[in-house]
């Protein structure tokens, strides 16, 4: 209730305060998953990782793809020359996790960013969320009220094979219904991306259940009360938001 109205907020605004959004995400996400590693024995490297994703959020906010690979590179760089500076009691597997983190919480959220900025970037970045929050809800009460096959049981032993359809089925709906209020491109399209966001966010919800169990914690934190952390709530868009853009960039946006 408190947080849906303040992201669609930024959302409609663009710019600095969704960027501002990102970035609060963005470093809140960094020292959850940096509190997974460690319980998996890998050291993440603190400020290095919030270099990287403070690099990765400034170079989305300004619109520059070349800007955000140097930013890649630049926190691989620096990485590195943390590593030699203090080797051995900061290794390779550490510099990985490090580096991943940043990418991972960082970057891929930063598309909401890029998908913002588009021609009709409002209307892309709104599809992408009610894609997004239909899969996670519908999958939620039909995998709660019809689920019997398991989908993954090593992995999240809670979810089921009717619980991901229902979520496929949740993403369709939210994209249809998008599509028919206030279409922006071919219906076909609609279509295409409720299957690409309730196939791929599902996808990353099973990511953060598999790093969760590896790390043999139930929340990534205690951030959002009743909710977990900001990895919890935000699995999902970490993957359907770069899947919307580069579909929307490669056959759509022009």
């Amino acid at each position: 209730m408190v947080g849906i109205p303040v992201i669609l907020f930024a959302v409609w605004y663009g710019g600095l305060p969704l960027s501002t959004v990102i970035l609060i995400l963005t470093v809140l996400g960094i020292y959850e998953m940096s509190r997974l590693w460690e319980r998996m024995g890998v050291h993440v490297w603190l400020p290095g990782a919030l270099t990287g994703g403070t690099l990765y959020v400034a170079a989305a906010h300004f619109g520059n793809g070349n800007l955000s690979m140097s930013a890649m590179f630049v926190a691989l760089v620096i990485g590195i020359f943390y590593l030699l500076t203090v080797y051995p009691s900061f290794n390779f597997i550490d510099l990985a996790g490090t580096f991943f983190t940043s990418l991972y919480t960082g970057w891929l959220l930063t598309h909401l960013i890029s998908l913002r900025q588009l021609a009709d970037g409002f209307h892309y970045v709104l599809l992408v969320l009610a894609a997004t929050w239909g899969t996670d809800t519908l999958a939620y009460f039909i995998g709660t009220r019809f689920g019997k096959h398991k989908m993954a049981p090593v992995i999240s032993p809670n979810k089921s094979l009717e619980g991901a359809l229902g979520g496929l089925a949740g993403s369709l709906i939210a994209a249809v219904v998008i599509g028919l209020l206030n279409p922006h491109m071919s219906f076909i399209h609609y279509l295409v991306i409720g299957l690409l966001t309730g196939i791929f966010g599902q996808a990353g919800d099973l990511v953060e259940s598999a790093f969760k169990r590896l790390a043999a914690v139930k929340d990534s934190s205690k951030v959002i009360p009743g909710h977990g952390g900001v990895l919890d709530r935000f699995d999902s868009m970490y993957w359907t938001a770069p899947i919307v853009y580069y579909y929307l960039v490669i056959l759509v946006a022009k």
